[in-house]
């Protein structure tokens, strides 16, 4: 007696059908990827520089304020040199008239003691050589007195002899001058009549001085 299985009616149509299934599965499938060559490692990205920001530009508003700044600092440097001049010019104006001043101051001491003394045997060489030491003008108005001082002199045998205590320059305001200066002189006066000693006269005297032609002459003389 066999083992085998009875056959069942359709069965052989049915393993038929599943190894068709089977075979087109197998041809329909993908083949196996091959293994390919092993991928290069990536380099590390490089660095990118910072891009360089667009320099800020000025407005207009700024660049004129800046151009007034310069124009300013232009302006401050000009009046600087300018104030730097003046004060230059006025100190050599204020040196120029103290060095007038003190000329003038000089001359006026000796020019005082000389027109103020004189002796009766010589008093008129003494009044002509008082007259070198004045300007023109005003040594015509003295010789015009000169006659009379010379009569009383030799006729009263008056000798005179000046000396200058102090003299200094009068303020002079808006007027200076370095070719005319005014000065306060004080004077003391001894005469002796015929010998004999008189009592001393004490003079204040205004006087002008004036620089011509590089000399300093008495132009005025007032006393008191």
């Amino acid at each position: 007696m066999s083992n085998r299985r009875p056959r069942i009616a359709g069965e052989k149509r049915r393993s038929s059908e599943a190894a068709d299934a089977a075979d087109a599965a197998e041809s329909t499938a993908p083949p196996p990827a091959e293994p390919g060559p092993q991928a290069k490692s990536a380099r590390p990205p490089r660095p990118t520089k910072p891009s360089k920001e667009p320099r800020p530009t000025l407005s207009g508003r700024a660049r004129l304020v800046l151009s007034g700044l310069g124009l300013a600092a232009v302006a401050a440097v000009a009046f600087a040199v300018i104030a730097v001049v003046s004060v230059r010019q006025v100190e050599g104006d204020a040196q120029r008239q103290i060095d007038a001043e003190d000329a003038a101051t000089e001359q006026a001491s000796t020019a005082l003691v000389t027109m103020l003394s004189y002796g009766y045997a010589s008093v008129a060489d003494d009044l002509a050589a008082a007259t070198e030491l004045m300007t023109d003008d005003f040594a015509a108005e003295y010789e015009q007195l000169a006659p009379q001082v010379a009569s009383a002199a030799e006729q009263r045998k008056i000798d005179v002899t000046a000396s200058v205590r102090a003299v200094a320059p009068l303020g002079c305001g808006q007027e200076c001058s370095t070719s005319s200066v005014r000065l306060l002189a004080f004077v003391d006066q001894h005469r002796t009549v015929a010998g004999k000693a008189g009592s001393p006269a004490a003079l204040s005297a205004i006087v002008r001085m004036e620089k011509v032609d590089g000399r300093w002459l008495v132009a005025e003389l007032t006393t008191t």
